[in-house]
């Protein structure tokens, strides 16, 4: 009986022997075949993409968490604005970041910036107003407008950002709200951002923000405060991009 069982036990290990051996002979041999039918490039471009699908799965950056500073010489703060009575009439300019950081927690991006509102720039002139940069750069920095002799800096500060969660390896969209201080008076704004995390140690912030000098006490030229709407009239509206790179 016991011998009768091992000479079973044989047959059953044959046949699966016989059953592998054809499966390989139905299709390893195709398989060998379109190997052998792909060029070198072929193969070089499958192995690139398989070898960069792994470095992608791998290589999951998350911003860690600590205090990041401004680097000012690598950050830009760009404006415009203008006279919307006539078709063109926007000028753009820039103001420099004297200091700034951000500190990130597990659950929330905390920070302050401070700008240096004396380094206005103009960079072009809409209205045909070319050659006149330095006149508008000293008209805007005058009482009537920033007064920069008595106020040459502006702050925000970050009071909240949304969604609550670490940036990650690709630009993710977020919602800030601040505090901005100009001219000394202080007013909530609230923004879109997007921020990119290019290293462990590095981050960049983009954002476009939207602000109605009267506010601030800007009210030259507005048309909320003039009898009537002329060629003369500035917009009230001012637009900031902003363009931060961040280190840690």
């Amino acid at each position: 009986m016991l011998k009768l069982n091992n000479m079973k036990n044989i047959l059953i290990v044959a046949g699966v022997l016989v059953l592998l051996a054809l499966v390989a002979w139905f299709f390893w041999p195709e398989a060998a075949a379109d190997d052998a039918n792909m060029t070198a490039v072929e193969k070089a471009e499958i192995m690139e993409r398989d070898n960069t699908e792994m470095e992608q799965r791998e290589s999951v950056m998350v911003m860690e968490t600590g205090t990041y500073s401004a680097n000012t010489s690598d950050s830009t703060i760009e404006w415009s604005a203008g006279k919307p009575a006539i078709a063109g009439y926007v000028h753009h300019g820039t103001f420099a970041i004297d200091s700034g950081s951000i500190n990130l927690s597990a659950s929330e991006i905390t920070g302050e910036f401070v700008i240096d509102v004396e380094s206005l720039k103009v960079t072009s002139l809409g209205g045909g107003k070319v050659g006149q940069e330095s006149a508008l750069e000293g008209h805007l920095k005058s009482d009537r407008f920033l007064d920069t002799e008595t106020h040459s800096t502006a702050t925000f500060v970050i009071t909240d950002v949304s969604p609550k969660v670490l940036p990650g390896p690709d630009a993710q969209d977020y919602t800030a709200t601040g505090e901005l201080t100009l001219k000394g008076i202080t007013k909530e704004v609230t923004f879109p951002m997007k921020v990119v995390v290019v290293s462990e140690s590095e981050v960049r912030v983009e954002a476009d923000i939207e602000i109605n000098r009267t506010e601030w006490g800007i009210n030259s030229g507005s048309a909320t405060i003039a009898e009537e709407i002329t060629d003369n009239i500035i917009g009230d509206t001012v637009n900031l991009n902003l363009s931060l790179k961040l280190t840690k």
